[in-house]
């Protein structure tokens, strides 16, 4: 849910992205090439190219794209720095790098075809900067030893950002991003609540398909209103733990109590614990899901969502999710905003009518995430 990724960039906006990342590319491989001198650190460079082509094949076009190609072309730029007039040469293959990698991304949208790229422009690199290294200047400045701290401070910073912020990439640790894809299924899975009166009201309308779905719901929400955790269950829809305050900061504590402290809010308000947890926004670090490990719970993201959290049109929210559902997709929606019982939801009336349909008429059946996953969507005890 942060810039790590844009379901929702138009087209328009896709094409500024690109073009601002490839200026920033030239830009950044100029700034490499002018003050970086010294052959020893090619491989950093090439270490740089690497790590920016595999961020750039794992993520979305976004606003996260410029600081990735910043990243490529200063990688380029220290990898294979201005020899007797070549820097003309460096900016262009930086330019062009970045044109590949960014067009074949857009044009087949697959992350085989971006780590593709990634190999052929770090083997490019690569050979270049060997070939080059004899003939480098052994000389760097305060400016080039500036620019190399900061090549390697903004990859590290971009790995640690989209390991925990992007919703399928398994860098921290296992996380349930979809089904069997061999199987004619979806879940549909709700955030958030629960939340009067539209939990319910979204219960109902699946009751009226035939669906049953997965409500991931927050700690402190359930400790309001425990009667609605218990209709659903009732219900029998599934119910998931989502955290106890669903706020920005307390994902990055180590222990992560937030865990625990939700499954005790399901123990009094259910007498018994749910199995599947759901990183509030997606957010994780390696300590949360070593967590959730020993706690015998299973981590679960999601690799289809329409951003119905600020989307006010049905229609649209609709359209976007039966458009980039898959088989075996888990599908997010949200029936609350951040545990705030009340929180007006009623978009989501109107679009889950018309997404139901609609997956239905590409062939695909809405079932709970624990039937979509094959796992028990329970704990034996809490």
């Amino acid at each position: 849910m942060f810039f790590a990724s844009a379901p929702g960039t138009s087209g328009l906006s896709t094409v500024a992205i690109t073009l601002a990342s490839l200026l920033v590319a030239a830009a950044s491989a100029r700034a490499g090439a002018l003050s970086v001198r010294r052959a020893a650190l090619a491989p950093v460079g090439v270490i740089a190219v690497g790590v920016g082509c595999a961020l750039l094949a794992v993520t979305l076009r976004g606003v996260i794209t410029i600081p990735i190609a910043a990243l490529l072309g200063l990688g380029i730029g220290i990898a294979m720095p201005d020899v007797d007039g070549l820097d003309r040469r460096i900016i262009g293959m930086g330019v062009v790098a970045g044109a590949v990698e960014l067009t074949v991304c857009a044009l087949f949208g697959g992350r085989i075809a971006g780590l593709w790229c990634a190999a052929i422009i770090g083997l490019v690199v690569g050979v270049v900067s060997i070939a080059a290294a004899p003939r480098v200047h052994p000389h760097l400045g305060r400016v080039g030893v500036a620019l190399v701290t900061t090549t390697a401070l903004l990859a590290g910073g971009l790995v640690a950002w989209v390991g925990a912020n992007d919703p399928t990439v398994e860098w921290f640790g296992h996380v349930a991003t979809h089904g069997d894809r061999s199987q004619p299924k979806v879940a549909l899975t709700f955030d958030d609540g629960p939340d009067d009166p539209y939990t319910m009201s979204v219960a109902g309308i699946l009751d009226s398909q035939g669906v049953k779905g997965t409500f991931f719901e927050v700690g402190k929400a359930i400790d309001e209103r425990p009667d609605i955790s218990r209709a659903l269950l009732a219900d029998g829809q599934l119910v998931g733990n989502h955290s106890y305050h669903h706020d920005y900061w307390r994902w990055l504590d180590p222990r992560y109590p937030e865990l625990a402290r939700t499954q005790k809010a399901f123990q009094r308000a259910l007498g018994k614990c749910p199995a599947f947890f759901r990183p509030p926004h997606g957010q994780r670090t390696p300590f949360m899901l070593a967590q959730v490990r020993g706690d015998g719970m299973h981590a679960v993201t999601w690799d289809t969502s329409a951003e119905d959290w600020v989307e006010r049109d049905g229609r649209v929210v609709a359209d976007r999710i039966v458009d980039r559902a898959r088989p075996g997709s888990i599908i997010l929606l949200h029936d609350g905003l951040d545990g705030n019982v009340g929180a007006d939801r009623s978009v989501l009336l109107t679009a889950l009518p018309l997404i139901i349909d609609g997956l239905r008429a590409k062939g695909l059946e809405p079932v709970r995430l624990d039937d979509l996953l094959g796992l028990p969507g329970y704990l034996d005890r809490c």
